[in-house]
């Protein structure tokens, strides 16, 4: 049984490929399931997209569906997938190979195997650098390690936090002495 991933996505770039990108999903969103091929995924399983796409689905890794697709006013699109184990680059790498003048960005998050990856990294699409979960809790995302250390600070009453470590630390102390506190804190990581 795999972990699953959940990553969203932001294509931008050429209108029209973006257009065409969205009609293609959309067309096989509004198929019958399986779609193209037998799958346990239905009609948005990301082989059918390969397969739309003249792509072989047995040589580019598609476990995942997506879901919540949009173009947006300014002509961008945007979508979730959710995949096995990570982020499908081999998928994203596929559509824009097909689409060359669309580029698309993700945020993945795997929190079985703590994987936390973007490949925005100017933060235009995904701005949210940290990830913090507390058990009983919101899901927080923060954009500063400042507004991070101030929360931190508030669970744990440290102070003076300046680095990511130092939020680590207090979270891990206060873990031990309260042991009612679940916690995960991650830097969202750069990758291409």
């Amino acid at each position: 049984m795999p972990n699953w991933a959940y990553s969203m996505y932001h294509a931008t770039g050429d209108k029209e490929q973006l257009k065409k990108l969205h009609s293609v999903m959309d067309e096989l969103e509004c198929m019958k399931a399986p779609g193209l091929h037998d799958n346990g995924f239905g009609s948005t399983w990301l082989g059918n997209l390969v397969i739309k796409l003249d792509g072989d689905w047995e040589k580019i890794y598609c476990r995942g569906s997506w879901d919540n697709l949009l173009l947006h006013d300014d002509g961008t699109v945007s979508f979730s997938v959710e995949s096995a184990w990570g982020e499908l680059n081999e998928v994203r790498k596929f559509i824009e190979d097909k689409f060359p003048g669309v580029k698309l960005y993700f945020q993945c998050e795997e929190s079985g195997m703590g994987i936390y990856q973007t490949n925005d990294d100017t933060g235009e699409y995904f701005p949210e650098k940290y990830y913090l979960w507390v058990e009983n809790d919101d899901t927080e995302y923060y954009t500063s390690l400042e507004a991070l250390a101030t929360d931190v600070e508030k669970i744990t009453g440290s102070q003076n936090l300046k680095s990511l470590d130092s939020c680590k630390k207090a979270l891990e102390t206060y873990s031990r002495n309260h042991s009612d506190l679940c916690y995960t804190l991650a830097e969202f990581e750069v990758v291409e």
